[in-house]
């Protein structure tokens, strides 16, 4: 027993410690406890460095911007440069690590850690602590899996190429950057420390060490949700949106509440610290003037053809992003040409941006450059405060587009948060110019349609614009979600979000599929199937709609004279060809079968 318990079990005070714990709910247990302290923790821990990476890139971004100011437009590729060179020897010399991630074909890919969008990644890492078959197989299960990769070099590596990305007028946001780097901080400050030769002096340590460190992987995890969501409300400024934001963007669909209470613990305690520091807190967007909007069928139309419209140019976008990511990888694969080659390029549409709007007089030089470089929130502002026209937006918003697929596509450490919003508002932007409202009241909710959209978070979505402008924008905010989730509900920007579970690849080439009983199999054996001679797949488990005792049950290793039923499903391991001729043959059975029906039968 440490001397403090020594001390407590002999005090006076025991009885009355005794009964405050009885009182307590019994769910708030020890592990709660200990979560709810560690969440305070973390995003005290994590605040400081995001807030300075902010402070950095903004400082750094507008001295580059009034360098360039007064000379040619030919220099501004000359800061892109510096910053891409700096991204380059970061990872080159820094000996990144490589973070797996599964396609849309559950295909498993390689990211480097600190490249690209850092959303990606901390999805990667949030998971690689989760039992699965391939790590079984592997013999590499539980949360030493996470601390294998890099935490704290990672955070430090990420930041210093976040802040050589933006700083230097890489397009893109700074969300996704402080996501990973909230993700590596939280699972840095979780990893077990065990004391090595600890003399008496340090013996009391062992206690405290071993109440604040566990082994499990929910543990592991919140403490990672509560990194992420605690960074994202130190940029946002709006606490409860970013803990939505962590578990839908972690879950995408499928948040889990029982976590959400400790990211809002992480994101309030941020959130504190910054209106400490900063009197009246800054949010993510400055307004001099807020609008409300309009209660009218006209408006409410308008709103429905923004969101219509953002969500076919989220398609656009998100199919962009992906073909630059894939270009810049396949053909360029060394990270100097890589980099170097994307901030040229940035260079060159930025130059393009300044030729069409500050050389016809449209707006002054050091705005143009900030139409398409950079974070992209003082566009946004100027946006809702009525300063851009319908021409500047047209071009912003192609420009930022392009921009931000090669800045994050060539490996540019930047995110994809700010783009989305900057999407929805210049749509607006030109949608308001032919119209009587004010442009606030449609960018507003077309921020909305766009985060749902491109990052798939529609309880965020709907939040953000209540928590950041006011509650009257709630109505509007829930019909654009309503609308882009049904139009966009299968797009996914981010690669590594987590997929279904019908099939999972264990190996290259090699994967488990969960395969529904046709009718043709009814009441039919595994034997009388010959799975394994005709298609060269093996069946390892069996879920039984209905057992013996009339639930569902689930068989591993089922037997091979086990009838089965319709409704039940088969698992099934083998290659991905196999499996796909599989389950080619049961779907071209179930036509048959259908075509040879009896009318109304």
């Amino acid at each position: 027993m440490t001397p403090f318990g020594r001390w407590l079990s002999a005090s006076p005070l025991r009885p009355i410690a005794r009964r405050f714990r009885d009182d307590l709910p019994g769910s708030f247990d020890r592990d709660n406890r200990r979560l709810v302290v560690q969440s305070i923790v973390v995003g005290a821990a994590v605040w400081a460095p995001v807030f300075l990476l902010r402070l950095l890139v903004h400082e750094t971004f507008a001295l580059v911007v009034a360098w360039l100011s007064d000379r040619p437009v030919l220099l501004l590729a000359l800061p892109l440069l510096v910053g891409a060179g700096i991204v380059a020897l970061i990872v080159a010399r820094g000996r990144p690590a490589m973070i797996a991630y599964r396609d849309e074909h559950d295909h498993i890919h390689e990211l480097i850690d600190v490249e690209g969008d850092g959303i990606e990644r901390a999805i990667a890492l949030y998971y690689a602590s989760e039992p699965s078959f391939e790590r079984a197989l592997l013999g590499k299960e539980g949360v030493e899996v996470r601390w294998e990769l890099p935490t704290v070099s990672l955070a430090a590596r990420k930041f210093a190429a976040t802040w050589a990305t933006l700083g230097s007028g890489g397009s893109g946001g700074l969300e996704a950057s402080v996501a990973l780097m909230g993700e590596s901080i939280a699972a840095a400050m979780f990893k077990p420390r065990p004391l090595r030769r600890a003399g008496a002096k340090r013996r009391w340590l062992s206690g405290p060490l071993a109440w604040w460190s566990s082994v499990e992987t929910d543990h592991l995890q919140t403490a990672q949700l509560s990194g992420i969501a605690a960074a994202v409300a130190t940029l946002t400024g709006a606490p409860f949106t970013s803990a939505f934001f962590a578990a839908e963007v972690m879950y995408r669909r499928r948040p889990l509440v029982e976590k959400l209470i400790y990211s809002l613990i992480a994101t309030l305690v941020a959130y504190f610290l910054s209106s400490i520091v900063h009197v009246g807190h800054q949010a993510l967007f400055a307004v001099d003037s807020l609008y409300l909007p309009a209660s009218n069928w006209g408006y409410y139309g308008l709103v429905l053809l923004i969101a219509l419209i953002v969500a076919l140019i989220s398609a656009v976008f998100i199919r962009l992003r992906r073909a630059a990511d894939n270009a810049f990888h396949r053909r360029l694969p060394a990270p100097w040409p890589r980099h170097l080659i994307g901030a040229g390029l940035t260079a060159l549409v930025a130059a393009g941006v300044v030729a069409l709007t500050f050389g016809r007089g449209l707006i002054d030089h050091s705005g143009a450059l900030q139409l398409v470089l950079g974070p992209g929130d003082w566009a946004i502002e100027r946006a809702m405060a009525g300063e851009l026209t319908l021409g500047l937006a047209l071009v912003a918003l192609v420009g930022k587009m392009a921009a931000t697929a090669t800045t994050i596509g060539s490996g540019g450490s930047a995110g994809l948060l700010i783009p989305s919003l900057y999407l929805g508002a210049m749509v607006a932007t030109v949608v308001a110019a032919m119209t009587p409202y004010q442009p606030m009241t449609l960018i507003i909710p077309a921020m909305t349609a766009s985060l749902v959209s491109i990052v798939n978070v529609p309880i965020a979505a709907i939040l953000l614009p209540v928590e950041l402008f006011s509650g009257h924008y709630l109505p509007a905010a829930l019909l654009a979600v309503v609308v882009c989730s049904l139009l966009t509900q299968k797009t996914a920007i981010y690669r590594s979000q987590r997929q279904g579970f019908d099939n999972r690849q264990i190996a290259p080439g090699v994967a488990v599929r969960r395969v529904m009983v046709p009718a043709h199999w009814d009441r039919r054996t595994l034997v009388d199937l010959d799975l394994r001679r005709r298609f060269n797949v093996t069946v390892i488990g069996v879920l039984e709609l209905a057992g013996e005792d009339g639930r569902a049950q689930v068989r591993l290793d089922p037997a091979i004279s086990l009838p089965l039923s319709i409704g039940d499903t088969i698992v099934v391991l083998g290659a991905d060809d196999d499996l796909d001729r599989l389950d080619r043959h049961i779907q071209t059975r179930v036509r048959e079968t259908e075509a040879n029906a009896p009318p109304g039968g």
